[in-house]
């Protein structure tokens, strides 16, 4: 402001001035003159100049010079502090200049800074010549002009939009091969990054101060780089002393530094108007939209990473027809977007078709086995006695099961559209009983698309157990390994084919002669019949008195390997010619002419009418009173032993004299009944039954000449 104001001063004050300096006033103040604590250098004027007369539009005069606070025009302030000759000032309104003033013709120094100032210290009047110091101080005169203040923000902003882009590629996106195989398929997943600024701006706030005694209406403008900006204010007028806070924006076509200046004009003819500036710089962003940095995961590929730019991730896959077969959907995501690429990896497996069968086979060696057996071993018979001797011939077998053996084909079928590379081929048996094998090829062999390998198998195996047998046609894998097709057959001996050894027998009897050829299927077999044995011309063994032994054997021959077996059977028979020999009641009441068992010619002796004799006087015959049930009655019990004792006895069997004697009282006791009477007293029960028991003994062959063979 000073130079603008010294512009106002009048010739006739300049001349003053510098005719002052060249007086050497100058001088004195190169020699001490008091500068301002702020630097200021005063300039010498002589006389008694005041602010308007040096050309300042207004002057506050302080007068006299005391220390204090002074209202300058209802609205501003003064404050002054002094010692008498040199001062310290401070002001709400900013000054144009001070006057200080002192010695004889209130000559002054002007204090003019180069920008109007709000206080400053160790100001004094013009120097004495006399002793150097600083005249006393007459009055001080503050110079001012009344001008709009203002003061402004400027803030640049503007929006940064991150924009991506994904794309997702496989170099082999398709695969074919066998079980066990396995491919690699490499992906790359390029993210693309755009950054666009947009809405560049400047923006802020213009604070408008009135530090003057007026009321003034002002307007603002602001330009932004050399664009004008929108400029809201919330009045346009401002009272003494007040302040309004303006708001502005302009949009700027792009990025670029500068200054922000605004003007403000004043209304009123008394206050000027003022400017007020700012830098604005475009650093960061004051707006993001859409991410600087983002993460991209993948399905296959897990966590890939992050990226502030463009990137291309890269990483390999491997799929196996184990677990990946059909079609896997690999999808890459930015996390932040959601945006996504998909790619797809079809992977198609076949299999090697192995089918078999087992066919069994055995052989069966039969072992035979004869016994003969019959009903007796051992006689004894009264002379013409005929008894019947029952014989049985026995043959039975038992199999041994020997080389068993599993046999048949395999099929390799390789009915998919590739190739395939066997290996081998091999079979076993559970157990691990190993096959042998004959595909009629050398592994490895190449087994074409469509074609079909066949081969046959065979192996001998322990016994007939049911197993399982399975072939395996094993495949060479890529890229590396090996990789099995089974296919399996039961091995059941039940139906195998089977070569018998012996299973037939022809058997012979030295009695009878051929009995017959018997096979395994009808085995075991009884061969049965009975030979007649006695002292008597009817008889199929003849036997004579005494003792005799007969001998006979049964035997068998195999079919085919002429083994031979046999077994014999031997029956002592004695006749006893001279005693004879006694049967029991049982024997007799069963072998009469009314049967049921063979007629014993033996009754004859009884009489003409044989078993129809009447029984004493009980009215009954003797085959009547033989079937008729003791039930506890003593008569009967003695007449079934009387019977058989008398009709032994009629056979020609001796009897000692307590069995004669026993028959003589036997007669006694039934000659005393009466007609039809089989009643006997308790005294004659028991004697009926102590002779019955004697009887008895005698028929058993207890006592007496021993019991015949029945």
């Amino acid at each position: 402001m000073m130079n603008r104001k010294f512009a106002r001063l009048s010739s006739a004050v300049l001349l003053t001035i510098m005719l002052a300096f060249a007086a050497g006033v100058s001088a004195a103040s190169a020699d001490g003159e008091p500068i301002s604590d702020n630097g200021v250098e005063p300039v010498f004027v002589a006389g008694n100049p005041s602010c308007t007369s040096l050309g300042y539009a207004f002057g506050f005069k302080v007068d006299p010079p005391n220390g204090g606070t002074y209202n300058i025009d209802g609205v501003n302030t003064v404050t002054v502090t002094t010692d008498g000759t040199y001062f310290d000032w401070s002001s709400t309104l900013g000054m144009d200049a001070v006057l200080a003033k002192g010695g004889p013709n209130a000559n002054s120094y002007v204090y003019d800074p180069p920008a109007e100032s709000f206080g400053d210290g160790g100001l004094a009047s013009p120097i004495n010549p006399s002793n150097g110091e600083p005249f006393g101080l007459s009055h001080i005169e503050f110079c001012y002009d009344y001008e709009l203040t203002a003061s402004k923000i400027a803030n640049a902003t503007y929006t940064r939009t991150y924009t991506w882009t994904i794309d997702k590629s496989v170099d082999d996106d398709s695969h074919e091969g066998f079980t066990g195989d396995s491919f690699t398929s490499n992906y790359d997943v390029v993210v693309d990054q755009t950054v666009t600024d947009s809405d560049f701006a400047v923006s802020g706030t213009i604070t408008v101060n009135n530090p003057t005694p007026f009321t003034v209406g002002f307007s603002v403008s602001d330009s932004v780089g050399g664009t004008n900006a929108t400029v809201n204010c919330p009045t346009n007028s401002l009272s003494p002393g007040g302040s309004t806070v303006c708001t502005y924006s302009a949009s700027l076509a792009s990025k670029t530094n500068g200054t922000n200046t605004a003007t403000i004009t004043s209304n009123n003819s008394n206050v000027d108007g003022t400017t007020a500036s700012a830098n604005y710089t475009f650093g960061d962003p004051t707006t993001t939209v859409g991410s600087e940095t983002i993460t991209v995961m993948d399905t296959l590929g897990e966590n890939l990473g992050t990226a502030s730019g463009d990137k291309t991730f890269e990483y390999p896959i491997t799929f196996t027809c184990d677990e990946n077969e059909g079609t896997t959907n690999n999808t890459a995501t930015i996390v932040e977007t959601g945006q996504e690429d998909t790619e797809s990896v079809t992977v198609t497996c076949h299999a090697l078709t192995v089918t078999k069968n087992a066919n069994t086979s055995l052989t069966r060696t039969w072992t035979w086995m004869i016994d003969k057996s019959a009903d007796a071993d051992t006689l004894l018979l009264s002379e013409g006695q005929l008894h019947t001797v029952n014989y049985q011939v026995q043959v039975s077998a038992t199999s041994t099961d020997s080389n068993h053996v599993v046999s048949g084909n395999i099929s390799v079928d390789n009915s998919t559209p590739i190739d395939a590379t066997l290996n081998s081929v091999s079979d076993v048996v559970s157990g691990g009983i190993n096959a042998t094998v004959d595909c009629g090829v050398s592994f490895p062999h190449t087994l074409e698309a469509g074609d079909t390998l066949n081969c046959t198998y065979s192996a001998n195996l322990p016994d007939g157990a049911n197993r399982t047998n399975t072939a395996t046609a094993t495949i060479q894998n890529t890229p590396s390994g090996t990789a099995g097709f089974s296919g399996a057959a039961n091995v059941d001996f039940s139906n195998a084919t089977m070569s018998q050894v012996d299973d037939c027998v022809d058997v012979s009897d030295t009695n009878v002669g051929v009995l017959g050829t018997v096979c395994a299927f009808d085995a075991p077999k009884t061969f049965s019949y009975s030979l007649d044995f006695g002292a008597h011309p009817d008889a199929d063994v003849q036997l004579e008195c005494g003792d005799n032994t007969h001998t006979n054997t049964a035997s068998f021959v195999t079919n085919d390997s002429g083994t031979t077996g046999s077994d014999d059977w031997t029956v002592n028979a004695n006749v006893a010619c001279a005693q004879g020999c006694t049967l029991t009641q049982g024997y007799w009441k069963t072998h009469s002419d009314q049967g049921p068992a063979p007629y014993d010619d033996a009754w004859k002796n009884l009489g003409p009418l044989e078993e129809d004799t009447i029984f004493f006087k009980s009215g009954k015959t003797w085959y009547q009173v033989f079937w008729t049930p003791p039930a506890g009655n003593a008569f009967y019990n003695l007449a079934h032993q009387y019977m058989a004792a008398k009709l032994n006895i009629l056979n020609g069997a001796s009897a000692p004299q307590s069995v004669t004697d026993a028959i003589a009282a036997a007669e006694a006791l039934f000659n005393a009944q009466g007609v039809n009477d089989t009643t006997l007293s308790k005294a004659e029960q028991k004697t009926a039954l102590s002779l019955a028991s004697t009887l008895d003994k005698y028929n058993n062959g207890l006592i007496g000449p021993g019991h015949c063979s029945e």
